[in-house]
């Protein structure tokens, strides 16, 4: 009898003991408060936590098609890869399709180009939302390098010179990978020439890549 009552008496001790304790929180859970640092659910967050698939790879892709505009009109396309979507480089080249009345029949360019804005807001937690403008933001790129043009009437490379860019986007299904719809303000320099202004506009497609590099990275973490 002695040994069943103290039985049920440990028994209720430790059903009680347990109902004292506070209740335990897992990351990801809902907490009480509306706190700005305080966890979010999954939904709460945005999307890849301000990456918007960035980190699908470590190599941002593009490939785009559209129109380049200056005293004339051309057919342009434009490549680029970057690396984590902050560094990269980039080819563009325009062509008049065979049209005699124009200054330039075609042109090829090839430089740099870097997005600085990325990572320093991801860090500082300030990709909020909404998606398209976090995007846009994240987009301004700077670009420089070099460009070779074949005049009417002249040989490809005849006019060669520097170039200086500046661009944007807007990601048309809120996410880096897909559809954007692109556009860039330049500046050329020929040699012994003024300064030559024009401007880009197109639609382009992103994808990312895991190189060789970043894939023996991830599989060291995860031994």
């Amino acid at each position: 009898m002695r040994r069943a009552a103290a039985l049920l008496l440990v028994t209720l001790l430790s059903t009680a003991a347990e109902a004292a304790e506070p209740p335990s929180w897992s990351p990801g859970e809902r907490t009480a408060g509306d706190v700005r640092d305080e966890a979010r659910t999954a939904e709460e967050r945005a999307p890849g936590e301000g990456t918007y698939g960035r980190l699908q790879g470590d190599l941002d892709l593009g490939f785009g098609l559209g129109a380049e505009l200056d005293s004339d009109a051309f057919a342009a396309a434009r490549l680029s890869a970057h690396y984590f979507s902050v560094a990269g480089i980039s080819v563009a080249y325009r062509d008049a399709l065979g049209r005699t009345a124009v200054d330039s029949q075609r042109l090829l360019s090839l430089g740099v180009d870097v997005r600085p804005a990325f990572v320093a807001r991801w860090a500082r937690d300030h990709e909020q939302g909404p998606a398209l403008v976090d995007l846009a933001v994240d987009a301004l790129s700077l670009g420089i390098g070099a460009f070779w043009s074949e005049p009417s009437g002249a040989s490809f490379g005849d006019v060669r010179g520097f170039e200086a860019s500046l661009g944007s986007g807007l990601a048309l299904f809120g996410r880096a990978d897909g559809l954007w719809l692109e556009f860039r303000g330049i500046l050329r320099w020929p040699e012994g020439e003024h300064v030559e202004p024009a401007a880009y506009l197109g639609l382009g497609f992103h994808g990312f890549l895991l190189s060789p590099l970043a894939g023996r990275e991830v599989e060291v973490a995860r031994r």
